[in-house]
């Protein structure tokens, strides 16, 4: 019979069957992000065209659009006072037009007193019971609806107390203190997924929060800058929300305007902020970057915002038309970015992709025990059964062969593959992940086991460097 040779090539040291664990490893960085804008006008063409796939409504979407869609509900504390109102709207909305909406906001930067997020002096509390209502509301009509909290404006490290409530000047509220209050009262109970607004301000998209600089592109004094994202994600580690998505609601850096607009009220306190067009764009493409690589727990990302600077209705100097990104160098930056897209519904990546065993008849009967690790990387629970062929030549037995992971979770599969007795040959099985509602699925991931007559080892010399 011929002989059959595998020419293993080392240094020195010998390779001690490693040919037995033959195998493709898991996604390094599954997808977990979503790519989306804030829209004045509701160009989809222009929002597909970029290659993004969420868009921030401010309203009811009135019909299925070709892309997800994330509606801010106003919650303040109007609502707080009348909640039976209220939680009615709130079933209405969900109910008429739930076939049409991904997501939920409920509210907007509640750590603060303006018009525009509590209305009133903030109590995290009382944010907490509108939210809570919201989300049993929601998820009566919708449960597999994601439900955001209302992203929370960043406020720096704010000194005093206020009525017992630490960070607290009376008119607002240090994010990360009333973030604490929120999970203390309960409001980790009532989400999908973290809301806060991680805009830039001077600072570049990868300095580190809370450090200080003279230059103003690398200065995160007081959490101002996209990082200072991590700082609320470790309070939700602390309190034991770490399985949960954040998801930026808003963010952004804003250019500058003409001259004659810094005079203009709107300005006020934001000229320190200014990046330029070019700066805008790298970041935001950056921004994007970072957390693909960097954050596993990131959801959907919306930019601040698409087209509020070419639409019509905005006075020239508003602030807002200045983080737009139509027809600056930031879109064709988001456009050219290499985009890596959850799944809205249930995810799963898994890894290895195969299970191979070299072995001889010196070595047999042989047990193998893999570890099949799997990773939800969508953003709902995913459910899996892994089964195997049982006609195939090797049958593998499976230990923990179903379960349900949470969105970000992940979860060990035990694969033994027992060889016995065997000639020479080579020898397949398969073993199946099945997760409904997963794309892609079932996934066969074949099993191979080899017995050679011989495997030979062949040393290289070590060199010294010159």
């Amino acid at each position: 019979m011929k002989r059959r040779l595998l020419i293993l090539l080392v240094c020195l040291v010998p390779l001690v069957w490693l040919s037995r664990a033959v195998a493709q490893p898991a996604p390094a960085v599954p997808n977990h992000l979503g790519y989306g804008f804030n829209m004045a006008d509701l160009d989809y063409t222009l929002l597909q065209n970029i290659g993004f796939d969420w868009a921030k409504l401010f309203g009811g979407p009135g019909g299925q659009q070709p892309v997800n869609i994330l509606v801010r509900i106003d919650a303040n504390v109007t609502d707080l006072n009348n909640l039976a109102g209220f939680i009615n709207e709130v079933s209405q909305l969900a109910a008429g037009s739930g076939d049409f909406i991904e997501a939920y906001e409920i509210g907007n930067e509640p750590n603060l007193d303006a018009s525009y997020g509590w209305a009133a002096p903030p109590v995290a509390a009382d944010y907490k019971t509108v939210l809570c209502a919201a989300y049993d509301a929601i998820k009566a009509q919708d449960p597999t609806a994601i439900v955001v909290s209302a992203g929370l404006a960043p406020t720096g490290r704010v000194s005093g107390n206020w009525n017992g409530h630490a960070g607290h000047n009376g008119l607002f509220q240090d994010e990360r203190e009333f973030f604490r209050e929120f999970l203390q009262a309960g409001g980790g109970a009532c989400l999908d997924a973290v809301g806060y607004h991680p805009y830039g301000f001077s600072a570049d998209y990868d300095v580190a929060p809370d450090s200080a600089s003279s230059n103003p592109a690398r200065n995160c004094t007081n959490g101002f800058c996209f990082r200072g994202t991590e700082k609320i994600y470790e309070i939700m580690v602390q309190n034991g929300l770490g399985e949960k998505k954040v998801w930026a609601t808003e963010f952004g850096w804003i250019t500058e305007p003409p001259a004659h607009c810094l005079s203009d009220p709107g300005w006020q306190g934001r000229a320190w902020q200014i990046v330029s067009e070019q700066k805008q764009a790298s970041n935001l493409r950056g921004a994007f970057e970072y957390a693909h690589a960097n954050w596993p727990w990131m959801g959907a990302m919306f930019v601040f915002n698409l087209n509020f600077n070419t639409v019509g209705w905005y006075a020239e100097c508003e602030q807002m038309r200045f983080y737009g990104v139509e027809d600056r160098p930031a879109e064709d930056a988001l456009r050219a970015l290499v985009k890596y897209p959850a799944t809205y519904g249930p995810g799963l990546s898994f890894g290895p992709g195969a299970f191979a065993l070299m072995v001889t008849p010196a070595d047999l009967p042989l047990t193998q025990v893999y570890e099949l690790h799997l990773y939800n990387d969508g953003w709902q629970p995913a459910s899996y059964v892994v089964t195997v062929d049982g006609s195939g030549d090797i049958v593998p037995t499976i230990q923990g062969d179903s379960g349900t992971l949470a969105p970000t979770e992940s979860g060990v599969v035990g694969v033994t593959v027992a060889t016995g007795n065997r000639p020479f040959g080579t020898y397949h099985g398969t073993v199946t992940i099945s997760a409904p509602g997963v794309p892609g699925t079932p996934f066969d991931l074949p099993v191979t086991v080899q017995v050679v007559d011989d495997i030979q080892r062949l040393y290289l010399p070590s060199l010294p460097r010159p």
